[in-house]
């Protein structure tokens, strides 16, 4: 088997092998058993919750706001929680766009609220995070139109929340979440709504980008991290079903496998994190380098080492700390381009 030209990435992160070690051994999770693992998932997010409450600003710096919008022709409703700052506050304030991951089956609005909200005063910008419907139960695309039609309301009442999109305009997701918006960057490029509207940015963290039943070929000997990272309960396997049994998406359909769009042209500055140890690593870095070769303005973090979602796992890391400041760093590039940037 070839390995990928990425491979050198993999060697693990001492610290990271030091803190696995200290973990007993378990079974890994039925990865179809997606009660347990939404389950699973929730309970991390607390635990990560408690331990960070000394970490957020004073509640008196920000608001945050819970929206029920309605999508799909005003058949249902989605939620959209936002984070405005207060303390010193000026009219308005930049938008971040954010979509949270899990894989599109599990994951809530919770999962990056006190980073975001950390952001969000610390930069003093306006958040949006945007909880999709997600799969089995409301396979693709509704997770895209979803995050699209929460998008377009977000936009048009930015100003309820004090947000003003020609200050800075970032969306934004991890993981799976990554995959909706480079898949919305695409659509909003292409979309008459968006004209004079276009995002000033978009930060893809750990993100998917490929259904692995449709890599195009000539991409196949740098599409390698799923076949030859091995991390428990995380392989081509679970990442092919997760797309064939519960997202059901077309293989070669672009809004799943935005890789896959007939053009890259005109989207936003990119900012990347992706990590050494992730078999999604070779996606994101082959999506940077073909955004970079067609013009689109880049900036790519690697974390040497690292497994998918060790900054959500171990947060205890220093690596998880040098993400989370990265990540900073990241939006900060983007805001300061955002007047180069044309509409």
């Amino acid at each position: 088997m070839t390995d990928s030209p990425y491979a050198h990435y993999s060697t693990p992160d001492p610290e990271y092998t030091a803190l696995l070690a200290t973990f007993p051994e378990s079974e890994p999770q039925d990865p179809n058993d997606i009660v347990a693992g939404r389950q699973a998932l929730d309970a991390v997010i607390a635990m990560n919750r408690e331990a960070a409450q000394d970490q957020l600003p004073d509640p008196s710096s920000y608001a945050i706001v819970d929206h029920r919008v309605p999508v799909a022709d005003g058949t249902a409703h989605i939620l959209i929680r936002t984070i405005t700052p207060t303390a010193n506050k000026p009219s308005t304030f930049p938008l971040l766009y954010w979509t949270h991951g899990g894989g599109f089956i599990m994951g809530t609005v919770e999962m990056s609220q006190d980073t975001l909200t950390r952001r969000s005063v610390e930069l003093q910008i306006a958040v949006a995070i945007v909880e999709y419907r997600l799969a089995p139960e409301h396979p693709h695309p509704i997770p895209v139109t979803d995050c699209f039609e929460g998008l377009k309301w977000v936009v048009t009442n930015a100003g309820s929340f004090g947000a003003d999109i020609s200050k800075g305009f970032i969306i934004a997701g991890d993981s799976a979440g990554a995959n909706l918006t480079a898949v919305v960057s695409h659509l909003m490029r292409d979309d008459p709504f968006f004209q004079g509207k276009q995002p000033s940015g978009q930060v893809l963290q750990i993100p998917c980008i490929v259904d692995p039943r449709s890599y195009p070929e000539k991409y196949k000997a740098e599409l390698r991290s799923l076949d030859t990272v091995q991390v428990q309960g995380f392989n081509k396997q679970i990442i092919c079903d997760i797309y064939a049994k519960h997202l059901k998406n077309p293989p070669e359909d672009p809004t799943a496998s935005p890789l896959l769009f007939s053009s890259h042209a005109d989207i936003p500055p990119t900012f990347f994190q992706v990590a050494g140890l992730d078999g999604l690593r070779d996606e994101g870095l082959l999506y940077e380098k073909v955004l970079r070769e067609t013009g689109v303005k880049t900036k790519l973090h690697v974390y040497q080492g690292l497994p998918h979602g060790f900054f959500l796992f171990f947060p205890e890391l220093g690596a998880s700390k040098k993400f989370d400041e990265d990540f900073r760093d990241g939006l900060v590039w983007l805001l300061n381009g955002h007047s180069a940037r044309p509409t």
